[in-house]
Order: structure tokens, then sequence, then C-alpha cells
């Protein structure tokens, strides 16, 4: 897009640039030259308003043109499970993530290293991936409504250098089940970030790039393959409910504190077949039920009352795994 971009002002400018010949030669008193003027004149302001409003767009990927060679990459999430290096191209790992090799790339949050900076690079190109990174994140924090995971970031800054890409131990599904020991001023570090907004950016620019470019299994999920772990995919389920289940959760996170009704009522959604959140699903459904299951700041407040409750927590995971395969449905 920003080679498009610049393409596009050049020709726009060239094209101004003929119209006036055409003017001038076409009409020579006076009063067609004042004409011709102004319509010159307005015509090069819209083509230089266009232009800013492209750059301004699409900015954050002018640097991308220049950017190093890195050949094939595979980025390791931190999810559980064995990893290994790749042995092709780079491996780009993450935060507490600990390995050495000479194509080995860490990047961490800012304030998980100890930095006043968005991201801290370790490895080749540490530079130049810092500042991509953090001008991706800012990108994204505006459709996230929150910041990026790190994961996300580096995914789509290497997804637009169009190079062979494969992801592992990362499925943007972290666990937000809390352990039932934790004080309810505790919070989980996963519960900063829009999950559900994210897998929907994800899938999006995964279907707008090439076919063979992106290896990421554990991003597609299956009903089948979760229900040992999920009850939300039992279709077998006896459970139902007369409204909609993105009404009654979001009436659900509209309670002031937790009551039993309320963990009730979340049992109940955990429960609830798949088929019955397809019906009632919607791109405009998913997109507000997103804010439900983040807190922006949990070191100051609490936020959604589940967020923080050891017990109704345990169901967040069926439910937003339901809404998961909604948004897949969707996009098929």
């Amino acid at each position: 897009m920003p080679l498009l971009t610049l393409r596009f002002t050049r020709k726009c400018f060239q094209l101004n640039t003929v119209i006036q010949k055409n003017l001038f030669f076409a009409y020579k008193a006076d009063v067609c030259k004042a004409i011709f003027s102004a319509i010159s004149g307005l015509l090069l302001s819209l083509l230089v308003n266009i232009s800013l409003f492209l750059i301004h767009r699409y900015g954050s990927n002018m640097q991308l043109i220049e950017s190093p060679h890195f050949g094939q990459v595979t980025i390791i999430g931190n999810a559980n499970g064995d990893w290994q290096a790749s042995k092709n191209g780079y491996s780009i790992i993450f935060n507490g993530t600990v390995a050495e090799g000479e194509h080995i790339i860490n990047i961490c949050n800012g304030p998980f290293a100890g930095s006043t900076e968005d991201f801290v690079v370790t490895g080749h190109h540490n530079k130049w991936l810092s500042t991509q990174l953090s001008a991706i994140a800012h990108e994204l924090q505006s459709r996230l409504n929150c910041w990026p995971s790190s994961g996300l970031a580096c995914f789509i800054l290497f997804s637009r250098l169009t190079i062979p890409l494969s992801l592992t131990r990362m499925s943007l599904l972290p666990n937000l089940a809390r352990n039932n020991t934790m004080a309810k001023n505790e919070h989980l570090p996963c519960v900063v970030h829009n999950w559900l907004g994210e897998r929907r950016i994800a899938l999006s620019q995964i279907k707008e790039s090439p076919r063979s470019q992106i290896n990421w299994p554990a991003l597609l999920l299956s009903s089948d393959n979760n229900k040992a772990l999920y009850r939300a995919v039992d279709v077998t389920s006896e459970q139902s409910i007369n409204d909609s289940p993105f009404a009654l959760l979001a009436k659900i996170a509209n309670l002031q504190s937790s009551t039993p009704e309320g963990v009730i009522a979340l049992e109940k959604l955990a429960n609830l077949p798949l088929s019955h959140w397809l019906a009632c699903s919607t791109q405009s459904n998913l997109l507000d039920v997103e804010p439900l299951f983040f807190n922006l700041q949990p070191e100051k407040n609490a936020g959604i009352w589940y967020l923080s409750d050891n017990q109704a927590s345990q169901y967040l995971d069926s439910i937003r795994l339901s809404l998961a395969l909604c948004q897949q449905a969707l996009l098929k």
C-alpha cells in the first residue's frame, strides 16, 4: 500500500500538469486564464490533501519498504508446550521465554523489561524492529481499544512483509480462569489484552494474505478438537435460554458485583450449545462483547466483576471459545 500511495501521488501531479497545459493552450483570453488559474489551484490543493490523507492513513507502513532481509520467520508464543528454534530464517520469542542463538530474536514489552520504550528487542535488526513494532502497536491500539499483545504486533509486521511465516504455541486465547487461591486484587497478566479483537484482526489479515504465506494452525479452532477442554461446544447440552446469549452476557457484565445469580447465569452461558450463539451472531454483536473480556488497568480497578472472581472466571474460557468460533464462521 505505501508504494501504491506514492505512485498515486506522482500520477496525480502528472495529471495536474497535463490539465494545466491543455487549459493554457485551449484558452488564451485573460478571463479564461483567470479561470484556468483558479481551477488549477483548486485541483492542486485537492491532490495534496488526498496525498496527505493516504500518507496519514498508511504512514505506519511507509518504513516497511526498506526493511531488512529476514527470509523465513517463525513466531513462537508463550503458551504451554515444547518448542524449538527453526533451522531456517529467524525465530521470534517473547518476554519470559529464554533461548540463545544466532537467529533468535527476543521481543519484550517495555514494562516487562523495565523500560520506558514500547518494546525491547534483543538480536539482529533490533532497532528497526523496535521502531516498526511500536508503530504497528499504536495502529492496532485504535482498532482494539487497548494495547495489543507483542505476538499480534509481531504477526502483523511480518505478514505485511509478505515473507513465509509460521506461528506456534499461540492461539490468542490465553486462559482467563483464575486460580482459586488468588486474592481479589491480583490479576492475570493476560487480562489486559482484547483477545477476541486480536483474533478478529489476525483472521482478517490471514484472509487478505497470499494463501501459502502463513502457517498458523493454532489460530483456527475446531469445536470437535476442543470438546474435552470446553463445554461451550457440547451441542448435546440441555442448557437453553429464551433470549439472545449476547444480550444475557451484556446483562451479566453490567452487574456491579458478584452475585449467586450472576455466577449461575455465566455457568448457563458456558454450557449453552454453540448453535444458540451462531443463531444470534452478527459482526456487531461480536464487536460489542469484545470489551467484556479485558481490563485496561487491572492494577487500578477490578473491571468487570467476573474477571476478578475466582469462581465466575472458570466459565469465561468456554463462553469466549463460542464467540471465537462465531468469529470464524462469519469470516468463511
